[in-house]
């Protein structure tokens, strides 16, 4: 009887390490271009890329927001998310500008800004139940980061 006790724990101790899987976020397909005003004083990167995640991970779309280099973020005016849609079961295209301001940066300084540091980093969002993630890009891998408890 204790035989059949301790296989019956171990099956359901192994069977509850197997249910709990991390969640996924995979950031693909990401592309940039820059551009700016015909001032030279304000610039902007147009980003899009898609995510793919797994279904434990239930993303509220309108928390989305890219990750952004700090050289830019410093300097943000305007940011408008574009499409921020489901275009699949478990994808969300996102597509977006951000406008910052270049004022006493040379083209050469953003050039150099953007070998030492991606423009567009990843993705910051809220899932549906209120958790707070960031997804950053890696050498074409993806690193998922619970933010907070």
């Amino acid at each position: 009887m204790a035989l059949i006790c301790l296989l019956f724990l171990l099956s359901a101790c192994s069977f509850s390490a197997e249910s709990k899987s991390e969640p996924e976020l995979q950031i693909s397909s990401l592309s940039l271009g820059m551009g700016e005003n015909e001032y030279g004083t304000v610039q902007y990167v147009r980003y899009s890329m898609i995510l793919t995640y797994s279904d434990d991970l239930r993303i509220n779309e309108k928390t989305l927001e890219p990750l952004l280099a700090g050289w830019i973020e410093e300097r943000v005016l305007d940011h408008e998310i574009e499409q921020g849609d489901e275009i699949d079961d478990g994808q969300i295209k996102l597509e977006g500008k951000v406008t910052f301001d270049s004022n006493g940066l040379t083209k050469r300084d953003i050039i150099t800004f953007e070998k030492i540091e991606e423009t567009i980093q990843g993705v910051v969002f809220e899932t549906k139940a209120g958790k707070m993630y960031q997804a950053v890009l890696m050498k074409d891998e993806t690193k998922l980061k619970k933010i907070g408890d």
